[in-house]
């Protein structure tokens, strides 16, 4: 089974206990001393892992093959967003969304019958992108589960 197999709660899991383990450990996977393919295979064998799947899904070949590029995506994207936050930080400003896709957003939201989870001024350009596919769609983009926790629908 591959990772973009998995249901999406079940990848949103994931994606939250790899990201935590992943900011723990910024400093080695940026300095090179600790490698993704050492950092999966650490990972699968942490207990929480298998709270979330069951072994035989962990130890199958693919899964493991599919999590190590799920895991340099990721890793991609911390280190993307890193040098975007140094930047921001070093000219001192920050990047203001487009107000027409927050209210695009809500729009969609109304309509569809979902709500957020959070404030949109805490939404990036690319969180809102990845909304608005989540919703039409009913799919997530791997690395980007940190959404499905962001809408929920109403009651």
């Amino acid at each position: 089974m591959l990772i973009e197999e998995l249901s999406l709660e079940t990848r949103s899991k994931i994606y939250t206990l790899t990201k935590k383990v992943l900011r723990k450990y910024q400093k080695g996977i940026i300095s090179g001393k600790l490698t993704s393919e050492k950092f999966v295979n650490n990972i699968l064998c942490d207990v929480q892992i298998h709270e979330v799947l069951s072994s035989d899904i962990i130890e199958e070949i693919d899964f493991i093959e599919s999590y190590h590029r799920y895991v340099d995506k990721l890793i991609s994207i911390q280190n993307e967003s890193l040098l975007n936050g140094r930047k921001k930080n070093y000219s001192g400003a920050k990047e203001k969304v487009d107000v027409s896709k927050v209210i695009k957003l809500r729009h969609l939201l109304d309509d569809t019958g979902y709500a957020l989870s959070i404030p949109s001024q805490y939404l990036s350009a690319r969180d809102i992108d990845n909304i608005s596919k989540f919703i039409t769609t009913g799919d997530i983009d791997l690395g980007n589960e940190n959404i499905y926790n962001y809408v929920h629908k109403k009651h």
